[in-house]
């Protein structure tokens, strides 16, 4: 009879020990914007197919690199993003020719991949673009 109760409290024992370690957090964090993505941009009806990169940071920055794939050698603009969703809009300027740009596009849900248009100044028509987030 001791021999049951003692079986019965040790099975007991495990069995509330099991059920009641912590679990791992196993939740992804959110998909984000910021990062670095490189892609191609064209001009008019043309395919894009000019390096095209963007640096978006936390802060709502962004910096635009246009023309080379070496951000050191490309045309550099900086300016400012804002995400809806999975809507991203940008404006941003060229310093060196004092030429304001913007796009919209349009990100996956796991932003990994958007595609968009842009235009001068405040315009986001007339040219393409697609960018993947590396």
């Amino acid at each position: 009879m001791k021999k049951t109760i003692y079986a019965a409290v040790l099975f007991l024992t495990i069995g509330i020990a099991a059920t009641s370690c912590k679990k791992d957090n196993t939740t992804k964090p959110s998909p984000t914007i910021v990062g670095y993505w490189v892609g191609k941009y064209g001009n008019g009806s043309g395919a894009a197919t000019s390096p095209y990169a963007f640096l978006f940071k936390a802060d709502g920055s962004v910096n635009v690199y246009a023309n080379k794939t070496d951000t050191a050698l490309a045309s550099k603009a900086v300016g400012t993003y804002s995400v809806a969703g999975t809507t991203v809009n940008t404006t941003f300027t060229y310093p060196s020719a004092a030429a304001q740009y913007s796009t919209i596009s349009y990100a996956d849900s796991s932003f990994t991949t958007m595609s968009g248009t842009w235009g001068s100044g405040l315009s986001t028509t007339g040219n393409t673009f697609f960018l993947n987030k590396k």
